[in-house]
């Protein structure tokens, strides 16, 4: 488990492959749980934070850049599922400035991805 902790701390740009094979394999253990029915056994702050994790290294490893195309959405993304409290209140609250994007309508669809993302999490 301190490994588990630990991954937590580093910043992205620092995370080891061990840390993100352990991250895939908590998203992948939790689909498996949601195919199962069994959705409630999983620890979904973990699962957000792994998530987050796993984005945030596809961005680097991809060399996405944060400030344009496709690349904030996943900085945006990761940086949404990395501020994922877990419990009863659902996703986090989104900055003024990302709601006015998501519901004008430019943003190419993705604002509906991050809803259907929190879909998920509300379960």
């Amino acid at each position: 488990m301190a490994s588990e902790e630990s991954h937590n701390i580093k910043p992205p740009s620092e995370q080891s492959t061990t840390e993100l094979i352990a991250s895939a394999k908590l998203v992948a253990e939790a689909a498996q749980s949601a195919l199962k029915r069994e959705s409630d056994k999983v620890d979904k702050a973990k699962l957000a934070d792994a998530a987050g994790d796993l984005l945030d290294a596809a961005g680097k490893y991809a060399k996405l850049d944060d400030k344009q195309g496709i690349g904030q959405y996943v900085d945006k993304a990761a940086d949404y599922l990395h501020n994922y409290q877990g419990g009863g209140g659902g996703a986090p609250s989104q900055p003024a400035e990302s709601k006015g994007e998501e519901s004008g309508g430019g943003g190419g669809g993705l604002g509906g991805l991050a809803n259907l993302a929190g879909g998920f999490f509300k379960k």
